[in-house]
């Protein structure tokens, strides 16, 4: 039939493929196969420019225009291959600049990622600071504020010319008062002005002085008002001479809690103003007219109309205005700290008696803390009867090893039971609980677990009948054994209010370490008298017994912390959170509040435990250890249940555990927190990227199959496809199966 002019083919563009970009496994075998890169160069320089225009241009019917009216064939197939040719180079090309800047690219996407999270953290902060200062302005109370005390009657004058003089001075005071606030001198300028009050007081009954007197007290008021113009100044540019001024003013106009209120209202007003103008600014900006509809918006409705590109310097401007609020704020603070003494020596020497609340108004929330929970600070041993008896035995026994030597080795041998007892009977009664130990975290060690063993299968006979007959029969047959301790009826340790038995467990378990120090001492006496071949029993009793009685504090007092608090409840608190919240939160949820009031009511009855019996610091600081890695561990088996997260939602956890560290870093002053990583890092795993997160799951075996598997499926389930989270899911398995 004869080739198509090319009228006719433009009816026919189907046949002909479209352009489209080659995928990455076609980039890949781009750059696998051989080529010649000076040729490749050749064929690109070839490429007619027009190919390199705007997108609107029509390539396929520029191709078939420039054919001639008679087509051939071979002329058609040859230039056909050549442009195929340019198409293969330029693919070529685009594959090697796109792999070559990949690494750049996904490097620069962590950072952009590590910088919306930090973005994401500093709003939270920011409105979260926001709230504790309408939390804190909220807080005070406008204490009632009295006039000035009665004037005072003051005598007649004596002379006409002393009052004549006292009411010249009087009628030049506005000019000194106008020239006071001009310097900003404000104590001295109310200074002035009480003064004249109480003289114009007096001589009122003079027609020159009548008027003067209400004059005085719109100076007053007016004065005021300029101290609220200077006091909202410190908002934003603190200055410590003008800022003691207006305080110093303040006080002698007996409003001093007035000033306080006022400065929080300034602070707030200071904080929506900045914040407004600076959005105000770049809304205006990219709206591109001056038109005033914005300024009557509420704040959160002009917030949405920053666009994408100014949203980062916008914020980055509120930041940096924002910090110089902060700052002011916190100068003002360090103010107020510096001249608490000499504010309350103000009040007390002063005419108008500031109470209590308003000179101590700064002490901003401070908590007391507690390193020591005692009757006093004496550090006396604490002791049981057994323990002083054991030491007399011990004496006595030592004093038979001088004598008679030859029996040394059995007197310590019995001596060594003797401790052997006493160190099983302690575990016993307070160290034993078989469902706390089943948590991991409660385990004993080794080492004190081998010595328990030892002793139990040596020394502790477990088959000796309740029918006293046959108990005396069993203890002839094992001379070496003795039955198993019983713990007295009356000590109960089953009660919340008593800390389950806290008072009991510490005097048992202090004064048993306080024996094995005592047996540290006797060390070098006892191997004095000891034969050379046992001096490794010696050795052996002193390593695998007496040296693990301190162990025993770790599984005592976890029993205690296992119970004080109420780690269940939180649980189901955690349960109701809805952590899928498409907004990020300022406000913080009722179970950190809810944890926070057990460990305020655990400190309390840490204390009332303490009126009974000292508390040392080693065993405060084990159970609020205890209590705080029990607390971290479940707020992440909390968030290990969470069925459905959003970004926000792991903002808010984020904000969450912040306020929990902020509130529990004032009830104790363990540092760090024990298992503040444990909760931070799970909480951060969810911004990780697919090998990442391989890597990070592989290195942190500390956490359970369950809280691995609930990450990768409901935290990057958002985020990753099918098979990666598959793959995932496999390495935990991998990661899980040596521990079947």
């Amino acid at each position: 039939k004869g080739l198509k002019s090319p009228q006719e083919s433009l009816s026919d563009l189907g046949a002909i493929e479209s352009l489209r970009v080659p995928g990455k496994e076609e980039f890949r075998e781009l750059r696998e196969q051989p080529s010649d890169p000076q040729a490749e160069q050749e064929l690109i320089n070839s490429i007619e420019q027009v190919y390199f225009s705007a997108d609107s241009f029509d390539i396929v019917k520029y191709e078939l225009e420039k054919l001639p009216p008679v087509l051939n064939l071979q002329e058609l197939e040859e230039y056909r291959d050549k442009l195929k040719q340019q198409q293969a180079a330029v693919s070529k090309k685009v594959a090697d600049l796109i792999l070559e800047k990949q690494p750049a690219y996904v490097k620069e996407l962590e950072r952009v990622t590590s910088l919306q999270t930090g973005l994401q953290l500093a709003a939270v902060i920011c409105t979260n600071g926001r709230r504790h200062l309408n939390i804190a302005k909220e807080g005070f109370t406008q204490a009632s504020l009295g006039l000035l005390a009665n004037q005072r009657k003051r005598q007649l004058l004596i002379g006409l010319l002393k009052s004549l003089r006292t009411i010249k001075t009087l009628q030049r005071t506005d000019v000194r008062l106008s020239e006071m606030l001009e310097e900003e001198d404000y104590p001295g300028a109310i200074q002035l002005c009480l003064e004249c009050q109480k003289a114009a007081s007096t001589f009122k009954h003079y027609s020159c002085i009548s008027e003067l007197n209400s004059k005085l007290q719109d100076t007053l008021e007016q004065i005021e008002e300029q101290l609220d113009v200077a006091l909202s100044k410190i908002c934003k540019n603190f200055d410590i001479n003008h800022y003691t001024k207006v305080q110093q003013a303040y006080r002698l106009l007996g409003k001093t809690q007035t000033a306080m209120d006022q400065l929080h209202m300034h602070f707030t007003q200071a904080i929506h103003n900045t914040v407004f103008q600076v959005v105000l600014g770049y809304v205006e900006l990219c709206a591109g007219n001056t038109d005033t509809k914005f300024q009557k918006l509420q704040y959160k409705d002009l917030c949405t109309h920053v666009t994408p590109d100014s949203y980062i310097p916008c914020l980055a401007d509120l930041c940096k205005a924002l910090w110089e609020v902060m700052l002011s704020y916190y100068r003002t603070m360090e103010w107020h700290e510096k001249h608490d003494n000499e504010d309350t020596a103000s009040a007390s020497e002063g005419s108008n008696m500031i109470g209590t609340e308003e000179t101590n108004f700064d002490q901003t929330l401070k908590s007391r803390k507690k390193s020591d929970y005692s009757l006093n600070k004496v550090n006396a041993p604490i002791l049981t009867n057994t323990t002083l008896n054991v030491i007399r035995l011990v004496g006595k026994y030592m004093q038979m090893m001088n004598i008679l030597k030859p029996i040394a080795f059995d007197v310590i041998h019995f001596m060594s039971q003797l401790f052997d007892y006493y160190l099983y009977a302690i575990y016993t009664f307070f160290g034993r609980n078989d469902s706390l130990e089943s948590t991991g975290l409660g385990l004993s060690s080794s080492r004190l677990r081998t010595t328990l063993n030892r002793i139990q299968e040596s020394l502790i006979d477990l088959e000796v009948s309740a029918d006293p007959t046959a108990t005396l029969t069993a203890a002839e047959e094992r001379k070496e054994k003795v039955p198993s301790p019983h713990l007295s009826h009356l000590v109960v340790l089953t009660s919340g209010d008593t800390l389950y038995g806290l008072a009991e467990r510490v005097v048992a378990t202090e004064s048993l370490v306080f024996l094995a120090e005592q047996f540290e001492f006797l060390q070098p006496h006892l191997d004095a008298v000891m034969p050379a071949v046992k001096k490794p029993f010696l050795q052996q009793f002193y390593s695998q017994t007496v040296s693990t009685a301190s162990e025993l504090r770790k599984p005592i007092y976890w029993i205690v912390a296992g119970k004080a608090i109420d780690y269940e409840q939180m649980l189901l608190l955690m349960a109701n959170v809805k952590w899928d919240v498409k907004e990020i939160m300022s406000q913080h949820n009722i179970y950190v509040d809810a944890l926070l009031k057990e460990f305020e009511q655990f400190n309390r009855r840490l204390n009332e435990v303490s009126k009974r019996v000292r508390i040392p610091l080693p065993v405060s600081n084990i159970l609020w250890e205890h209590c705080i890695r029990l607390a971290n561990r479940t707020i992440v088996e909390g968030y290990a249940n969470v069925k459905k997260c959003s970004n926000e939602g792991r903002a808010l956890m984020q904000l969450d555990f912040q306020q929990f560290l902020m509130k529990l870093e004032k009830l104790t002053d363990i540092r760090p927190i024990p298992d503040k990583e444990f909760v931070e890092t799970y909480i951060k795993a969810y911004y990780l990227t697919e090998n990442d997160m391989e890597r990070w799951i592989k290195e942190h075996r500390e956490y359970s199959t369950k809280q691995l598997t609930n990450l990768v499926n409901v935290c990057l389930g958002s985020h990753i496809n099918k098979k990666a989270r598959q793959k995932l899911l496999a390495a935990i398995d991998d990661i899980d199966r040596p521990k079947r």
